[in-house]
């Protein structure tokens, strides 16, 4: 049977067609003679992830990014869907497609972290989506703080050194010839007092070791020989005197003893008190006639007679 030229080019062209859908999905990373799922993830960005991106397995690529799109609502949210092979590998329902990087460069895969559920992933089912920082970002993120109290720093030394500098302008504005003839004076001055500061010191050092010492060791031998007297026994012995005092006197006020006697009865002071009296005018009479009392040759009375 003689096959006829059209139905060769029809073979060639099935052929042609076949090796091109193959081959573009090979390049894409799909490929069609290992059965997979076609699932999707939604995020609200997805920068650097593209079109054929790896969907990656605990480190293992098992599957690539087939289509990015924005979702219908409008949200501005954007669908990714992931061809995912299965390998003979299960996995569940409830895995999380996570964005995460691959490089410094920044670009993105897709890493799905397997979930515990016994359900398996089904064609067109939507998994949980989450994404990492990159290592610019995560970076950018750590530095950032840094960045700012740096430029805070920067600007707090530039105000910093606007004010050194107009200071320094006021400085030099005040040092004029004048101003610098009164600082001269004013620091010579300054110096002639500090010279008398140091004499007053000398003399003052001089004073306390020649006089101000000795006086401190007068009064440390003092106290030692304070230190050394009994005073608690001084001061004891005063106590008794003072009680023995108080006594004798309350005594003398009760009227007991000759001087209690003395002071309380007003007899015995009227008698000696006119006694005394009696006594002055006997010495008045003996001076005035002594003749009365002392005879020696005499033998005759002489009467009394009162004047």
């Amino acid at each position: 049977m003689k096959i006829s030229k059209e139905i060769k080019v029809g073979f060639v062209a099935i052929f042609a067609i076949a090796l091109l859908i193959w081959g573009y999905n090979y390049l894409k990373g799909t490929n069609l003679f290992i059965k997979s799922v076609n699932v999707y993830a939604i995020y609200p960005k997805v920068p650097g992830l593209s079109v054929s991106s790896p969907v990656i397995i605990n480190g293992v690529q098992s599957g690539v990014v087939d289509d990015i799109y924005f979702h219908p609502d409008k949200s501005s949210r954007v669908i990714v869907k992931l061809n995912i092979t299965e390998n003979g590998l299960s996995v569940p329902k409830n895995s999380v497609a996570e964005l995460i990087s691959i490089d410094f460069m920044g670009s993105k895969a897709i890493g799905l972290k397997l979930g515990s559920g016994v359900e398996e992933l089904q064609n067109g089912d939507t998994l949980q989506s989450d994404f990492e920082l990159s290592m610019l970002e995560d970076f950018s993120e750590q530095i950032l703080p840094i960045k700012e109290k740096v430029e805070h720093l920067m600007l707090t030394m530039d105000t910093a050194v606007v004010k050194l500098t107009e200071t320094l302008d006021n400085l030099n504005g005040m040092f004029t010839n004048q101003n610098k003839r009164n600082l001269s004076l004013t620091l010579s001055n300054l110096k002639t007092t500090l010279e008398g500061f140091d004499e007053l010191s000398k003399t003052l050092n001089h004073t306390v070791k020649t006089k101000i010492n000795p006086t401190m060791t007068s009064f440390g031998e003092l106290a030692d020989s304070l230190k050394a007297l009994d005073i608690n026994a001084t001061l004891t012995k005063a106590q008794s005197a003072m009680d023995n005092m108080s006594a004798v006197m309350e005594k003398m006020n009760k009227g007991e003893g000759t001087m209690g006697k003395l002071i309380n009865n007003d007899s015995l002071y009227n008698n000696l008190t006119a006694a005394s009296k009696e006594m002055e005018e006997l010495l008045e009479d003996m001076k005035l006639h002594p003749k009365r009392y002392f005879r020696i040759l005499s033998r005759k009375e002489i009467p009394y007679k009162k004047d």
